[in-house]
């Protein structure tokens, strides 16, 4: 699993009947040794586009899983090239001594 912070939201004019029930959002990969960029200001790098049945919010931290394993959890096969997983409520993290 990988973490991605939501910058944003997809609005589609069509939808697949596959994708009913949950929606799309742009997001912007995290990691701990990078700082967050200011309020309303997206990181350095790529965004992507993450399938969200959890209703996660533009602003919260996910995790979300990428490649075959995004579709994995769709009865049918779906394409799908990142799925979210989780909503991150707390993140502790502790780098280790050097």
């Amino acid at each position: 699993m990988k973490l991605a912070r939501v910058v944003g939201r997809v609005t589609l004019s069509v939808g697949d009947p596959a994708y009913k029930g949950a929606r799309f959002l742009v997001a912007s990969p995290w990691s701990p040794k990078a700082p967050e960029p200011p309020q309303g200001k997206l990181r350095k790098g790529n965004t992507f586009v993450v399938y969200d049945n959890l209703g996660a919010s533009p602003g919260d931290l996910i995790g979300y899983t990428d490649g075959g394993e995004a579709a994995a959890p769709f009865p049918e096969p779906t394409p799908c090239d990142a799925y979210n997983a989780a909503i991150i409520d707390t993140l502790t993290h502790k780098p280790l001594p050097t």
